[in-house]
């Protein structure tokens, strides 16, 4: 992770501000999402404008003024049988 998170920072992102945004979902959407997993493609796309919007609209930018990125990492964790 450390490694991910250095390639990140020095490769990927560039010098600008960055806000980081951690997203937990509803316990009952997580076996849902693991069992189809095309789907968190489309629900991260959804977060991912919403949260777009927010910005823009905090910055009184409108969506052709500005424009944001994202990087995600799922973290998926596994509970080893009890």
């Amino acid at each position: 992770m450390a490694q991910t998170a250095a390639h990140l920072v020095f490769r990927v992102i560039p010098h600008v501000p960055v806000r980081q945004w951690v997203l937990s979902l509803p316990i009952p959407l997580r076996p849902l999402l693991a069992a189809h997993p095309k789907q968190v493609t489309p629900v991260l796309q959804v977060v991912h404008r919403v949260i777009t919007r927010h910005l823009l609209g905090q910055a009184g930018l409108k969506a052709d003024e500005a424009d944001s990125g994202a990087v995600t990492l799922i973290q998926r964790l596994v509970r080893p049988p009890t």
